[in-house]
């Protein structure tokens, strides 16, 4: 009994360890990231992204950002203008049925949690969960008057 209990307190360990590594490995993929911040246009947008792709198994943990809709899926956008699409699943399903519910759908912020994946030399999101954080805020009252 007790060989049992000190296994699986070994076992609890490492699976602790590799979560913290994967975790400071998904912060440190933001940080290069945010090295590329950038306001282009469409065309351009699509040849940056090339460039700031982020490694397969990178992890967002409470990525601010918000959906773009794309056909019948979307696309997640980071605050750091990074847009990558998201993989169909029910929290896809979910986001897109908020999106379709909301007239201005790109004013909606997000916090997001899911895998990055690669193909074909892009990025791809699986959500593992998706929090509808708020509309976009009210203009201050000098954006208006200026």
């Amino acid at each position: 009994m007790k060989s049992i209990v000190i296994r699986s307190g070994v076992v609890l360990a490492a699976m602790m360890l590799v979560c913290f590594a994967m975790a400071l490995r998904a912060e440190e993929s933001l940080n290069a990231a945010d090295r590329f911040r950038s306001a282009t246009g469409p065309r351009e947008n699509i040849q940056d992204n090339a460039k700031r792709r982020l490694r397969e198994g990178t992890l967002l943990t409470n990525q601010a950002g918000h959906f773009r809709q794309d056909g019948d899926g979307a696309v997640f956008v980071t605050e750091e203008k990074l847009e990558i699409a998201a993989l169909p699943n029910l929290n896809l399903e979910r986001v897109v049925r908020t999106l379709k519910g909301s007239d201005e759908a790109e004013s909606i912020r997000w916090s997001v949690n899911g895998v990055v994946t690669e193909f074909n030399g892009r990025n791809f999101l699986l959500i593992s969960r998706a929090v509808y954080k708020s509309a976009s805020p009210p203009p201050v009252p000098e954006q208006i008057l200026n």
